[in-house]
C-alpha cells in the first residue's frame, strides 16, 4: 500500500496554520529543517495523522510534520545500522518504516509495511539493527512481538514472548530489555529476552519498584550519564499530577525498591506534566524532552537534567495527540 505525503508547501503552511508556530523558515532542506544536524527529535501522534520533527538546535524550536501511515500512532524510533524511521501504525496494527528521513530527498513515503501481528502496541525498541520489538498492551494478551528487519525485504516476524503483565514503553541495552509494568511503579527487567522461545511467557529476572511513582509510561536509560528516567502518568484524567522520576548511578543499583533517596522528581503545576506517557534524553545539552498526552491536548515539554521540583518547561510545542517521541543524535 502506498501512502502518499503531503507536498513540502502544504506542510509548512499547516505547521503555521494549524499549530500557530512563531516562525516556518524554507531553508531548502527536507522540511524545511536539516535533518543531518545532532539533535533531531521524531514524534507520533495518536490522532492527527502526522509525525512530527523538531530540530532541537534551532532557536526558536519549529514544527515540521509530514504524514504518518496511519491516523493513530505509537513508538517511533530510528535506527541507524539500517538508517529507517520505524514506526507503530495502531490504526492498522502493524510497523512501518520510512527510509532516507534525514536526507534532503526524503518524500514521506512508508517504504515497509509487516504483518499484523500485535493489537494496541505502544512501546518501541530496535535491539540491535534488524532486531525491533513492539510492546502490546491488551488486558487478555499482553505480549513483546520480535521482527526482524532487512534492507530488502522489509519485516519479518520472529516470534512472540507474553508477559503476565501490561506493557508500556520499552528500552533495550547491553543486552538487557527493560519494561514498563503497565498500571503499577514497577519496571521488568529480562536479562535473556532472546532465548524465550515463540508462545512462551516471559523469564523476568527482577521487578524494581519506584516508590511514591502512582503509574510509569515512559521509560529511557542513558549509558553515558547512567541514567535511568520514568515518567509517571499519575491519574490518566486528570492533567496536573505528572511527574518524571530520574535515578542517578542506575548501573549501581542492586535492591528491588527505589526509594526518594535514590531519585530526583520533577512534578507540580509549574511544570504542565499531566500524562507524560514518553521521554528521551539528550545527553549532550543534558535536557529532557517528554511526551505530554493530556496537557492542551498533546505538547512536547523539555527540561534541563538538573530540573528537581515544580519547575517550568524550558520549551514547549503543541503537538496534538502525541504518543510517543525519539532523539536521534548523530
Amino acid at each position: 500500500m502506498k501512502f502518499f505525503p503531503l507536498t513540502k508547501l502544504f506542510m509548512l503552511l499547516l505547521a503555521c496554520s494549524v499549530f500557530g508556530l512563531s516562525s516556518c523558515d524554507d531553508d531548502d532542506e527536507v522540511l524545511g529543517i536539516d535533518l543531518t544536524d545532532n539533535g533531531t527529535l521524531f514524534m507520533s501522534s495518536n490522532t492527527s495523522g502526522l509525525v512530527g520533527i523538531v530540530d532541537t538546535k534551532d532557536d526558536p524550536l519549529v514544527l515540521e510534520t509530514f504524514s504518518a501511515a496511519g491516523t493513530d500512532s505509537d513508538g517511533i524510533i530510528y535506527a541507524d545500522g539500517p538508517e529507517r524511521l520505524f514506526q507503530v501504525n495502531r490504526s492498522s496494527n502493524v510497523l512501518v518504516s520510512y527510509e532516507d528521513v534525514l536526507d534532503d530527498d526524503f518524500d514521506g513515503e512508508v517504504e515497509f509495511t509487516s504483518s499484523s501481528d500485535f493489537t494496541n502496541g505502544r512501546g518501541l525498541v530496535v535491539a540491535d539493527d534488524n532486531q525491533i520489538i513492539v510492546a502490546e498492551d491488551v488486558d487478555d494478551g499482553n505480549a513483546l512481538v520480535l521482527y526482524n528487519f532487512n534492507d530488502d525485504t522489509g519485516f519479518t516476524k520472529v516470534k512472540t514472548v507474553n508477559t503476565d503483565f501490561n506493557l508500556w514503553g520499552i528500552e533495550f541495552y547491553d543486552g538487557v530489555l527493560y519494561a514498563i509494568v503497565d498500571n503499577s511503579d514497577s519496571i521488568a527487567v529480562m536479562n535473556n529476552f532472546f532465548d524465550n522461545a515463540d508462545g512462551a511467557t516471559a523469564v523476568v529476572d527482577r521487578y524494581i519498584r519506584i516508590d511514591g511513582l502512582v503509574r510509569t509510561h515512559g521509560i529511557e536509560y542513558d549509558d553515558d550519564d547512567d541514567l535511568m528516567i520514568l515518567t509517571d502518568v499519575g491519574d490518566g484524567g486528570v492533567d496536573n499530577d505528572g511527574a518524571i522520576f530520574i535515578i542517578r548511578d542506575f548501573s549501581d543499583f542492586t535492591g528491588d525498591v527505589v526509594t526518594s533517596a535514590d531519585y530526583t522528581k520533577i512534578s507540580g503545576e509549574n511544570t504542565m506534566l499531566g500524562n507524560p506517557v514518553d521521554i528521551d534524553y539528550d545527553n549532550d545539552e543534558e535536557i529532557f524532552y517528554v511526551a505530554e498526552r493530556l496537557r492542551n491536548g498533546g505538547m512536547m515539554l523539555s527540561f534541563a537534567q538538573d530540573a528537581n521540583g515544580n519547575v517550568a518547561p524550558l520549551n514547549t510545542i503543541s503537538f496534538p495527540g502525541i504518543s510517543s517521541l525519539f532523539l536521534n543524535e548523530d
